[in-house]
């Protein structure tokens, strides 16, 4: 026994020193100068995140020697994750970090459902990204998340809101209003300094007033589901019939969720392994809101639901069969490639 334990703290010593160093040399030749933003052009395709900066681990320490390692991207904020986290039993957590963005991932068992969280800092309001499938609005193609995920250089990438299965809520996408039917469904828009503000719905419908809401708040794009789960730190409990999502059901969900300062928190639900249970909209609002976010929004769930890195899956999508489907959200390195 006295040699396992040996042997186990050698290899999570080695683990940690490897993570350390990883960062550590990628900062000596690519980190960020004193005060200077890399801004992503807008429309421009992101840079390629760095391969070897991507991980995966069961050990906290690594987790941690890489929150150290980002003081200064994480500006003083406070972390969802944490190392006294009871994680979900078997699972990994998976990472990516370097001068412009910090990603960790993990899961959790809440009330015998499986939980996956997605927790994203970023350096600027243009790491901050939507794709829609075949490039264009109303293409007609369907892709898979992860694989629009590899085709954006995207870090991390989450399902959206199936936009082409119906018609409603506020789309903007790349500045332009592409649909403004605002009566039945809340919708959130994000801003070019990486923000997500909301409309409710039955807001934004007389004549040119998504357009003005769109130009006064810098709008990039928006997407229309929801409803909306948390708003300026109040949790919100939906009782009235909702268009969208089945929100009484036992259902898995996928939400998205904004912590502060361009530091967001992804979570989906669902069945995996021996944890069986769906949720309704409500609960998922519970969730997310004991994590400590300030806003947040459900997006489409079941089968869309979909968290991806590195082009592979990090939730357990229903049935294991990952859904094409129109568009994503996704999250990007600023460091231009070598």
């Amino acid at each position: 026994m006295k040699k396992r334990n040996k042997i186990y703290t050698a290899i999570r010593s080695l683990a940690v020193l490897l993570a350390t160093l990883c960062v550590l040399s990628f900062g000596t030749t690519t980190a960020l100068a004193a005060g200077t933003v890399y801004t992503i052009p807008e429309n421009a395709l992101a840079p390629k995140p760095n391969p070897a900066l991507f991980g995966e681990t069961t050990d906290p320490a690594v987790i941690q020697s890489l929150i150290d390692r980002s003081a200064t991207l994480l500006e003083g904020q406070e972390l969802s994750w944490n190392a006294d986290i009871e994680r979900m039993e078997d699972s990994t957590m998976r990472y990516y970090c370097d001068d412009s963005i910090l990603v960790i991932t993990w899961k959790e068992v809440i009330q015998n459902a499986a939980v996956t969280f997605a927790e994203i800092k970023l350096a600027d309001g243009s790491q901050l990204r939507r794709a829609l499938a075949g490039g264009s609005y109303n293409s007609g193609i369907r892709q898979k998340a992860t694989v629009m995920g590899e085709e954006a250089n995207a870090v991390i990438a989450f399902s959206g809101d199936f936009y082409d299965l119906r018609s409603l809520g506020i789309t903007v996408y790349q500045r332009q209003l592409y649909r403004n039917e605002p009566q039945r469904v809340d919708t959130a828009f994000f801003t070019a300094g990486g923000d997500m503000i909301f409309s409710h719905r039955g807001e934004l419908a007389g004549p040119g007033e998504a357009q003005a809401f769109i130009e006064q708040n810098d709008v990039l794009f928006s997407v229309a589901f929801g409803p909306i789960l948390v708003e300026d730190g109040v949790l919100r409990t939906e009782t009235e019939r909702y268009p969208v999502g089945e929100i009484n059901a036992q259902y898995s969900r996928a939400v998205i969720a904004q912590k502060d300062h361009l530091h967001y928190l992804l979570m989906t639900t669902g069945q995996e392994g021996r944890f069986w249970r769906r949720i309704t909209v409500n609960e998922a609002g519970q969730y997310i809101f004991d994590k400590g976010v300030q806003k947040a929004y459900t997006l489409d769930g079941g089968q869309t639901a979909t968290i991806a890195m590195q082009g592979s899956t990090v939730n357990r999508v229903d049935w294991d069969q990952e859904r094409t489907m129109s568009d994503i959200i996704y999250f990007v390195s600023a460091i231009p490639e070598a």
